[in-house]
């Protein structure tokens, strides 16, 4: 008789336990680990031109659509090949655009290729980060403006991914 009811303490003690640990399992969610939770990249090859020139052009063929979820931050990096032709003061201006709007300073500052009488070719890179931005759905592009109808860029890529810092 003692054997059983020692058992059925210990029995009921680890019921205790299991049912403590099931309710501290729903009332604290568990910790998130920092670091990269999603990415997502794209991958362009064809030539945009900045025709009409002085106005943001968006890339949509380096779009990216992504998800943030509730206490994530977003980095991006752009890439492309950027060609200047005209002889002249010539100029591509890059921004990201985030929901249709451009981001500005400190977050993503704009980036110049620019060239003084010259024709060049060179690579150019954009980043950046932020921990402001909603969670839900957002899309992401490139605005690119140029003083010349024939500057162009090529060869772009697009990389976003959502991080906990």
């Amino acid at each position: 008789m003692v054997k059983g009811k020692g058992l059925a303490i210990f029995a009921l003690i680890i019921g205790i336990s299991g049912l403590g640990l099931g309710v501290y399992s729903l009332v604290i969610p568990p910790r998130q680990i920092s670091g990269i939770q999603k990415t997502w990249f794209i991958y362009d090859s064809g030539v945009h031109f900045t025709n009409p020139t002085y106005t943001d052009i968006p890339i949509n063929a380096i779009k990216i659509n992504f998800t943030v979820k509730s206490g994530e931050s977003v980095y991006g990096i752009f890439n492309t090949w950027a060609t200047l032709v005209e002889i002249g003061e010539a100029a591509i201006i890059f921004n990201f655009a985030l929901d249709g709007f451009v981001i500005t300073s400190p977050v993503s500052p704009e980036v110049i290729f620019s060239s003084d009488h010259l024709a060049i070719s060179g690579s150019v890179t954009l980043q950046m980060a932020t921990d402001t931005i909603l969670p839900g759905l957002h899309s992401i592009t490139i605005n690119i403006q140029g003083n010349f109808l024939n500057n162009a860029i090529e060869e772009s890529t697009l990389l976003i991914q959502t991080y906990l810092p």
